[in-house]
């Protein structure tokens, strides 16, 4: 049995990906301009990030047989609802860096010898990657300036 602190850990990163703008935006997709199928698929390859580190964490908290809150998604991501992909993929980058400080903060709550420190640090990775795709697609990467 997972400890409790452990277990609130687990269930926190997993709604925070669960109920992610990323995953949201699946859902109320963007309308993107033709040429801009590219930078729109930086989305879903983030939302499918997402869902497979969920997937992951779901499977050990489901072995503790516990039960598992996700949440809704926040009601201010509809306010994104029409808007153009570019400003989009800015609150992304937004989004990402708010997620990214959120996971280093819970990995330094987290015991080094739990399985959980190894999903956290999956996770904080993958904001990491996320935001070098997202400052690739607007330009700001430093291989797009070379």
């Amino acid at each position: 049995m997972l400890p409790a602190k452990e277990y609130e850990i687990l269930n926190q990163v997993a709604a925070l990906h669960h109920r992610s703008l990323p995953t949201y935006l699946t859902y109320a997709r963007p309308w993107v301009q033709i040429g801009n199928e590219a930078k729109a698929a930086i989305i879903d390859d983030i939302a499918t990030d997402h869902h497979d580190l969920v997937q992951r964490i779901l499977q050990v908290l489901e072995a503790d047989d516990r039960p598992v809150m996700l949440g809704d998604f926040p009601m201010e991501y509809t306010d994104l609802n029409d808007l153009a992909l570019d400003f989009i993929l800015q609150e992304l980058t937004h989004y990402e860096r708010r997620l990214l400080r959120t996971l280093e903060e819970i990995a330094s709550w987290v015991d080094r010898d739990r399985s959980s420190y190894l999903l956290v640090n999956m996770a904080i990775g993958m904001a990491m990657g996320h935001l070098e795709n997202l400052a690739e697609a607007s330009g700001d990467s430093p291989a797009m300036k070379a």
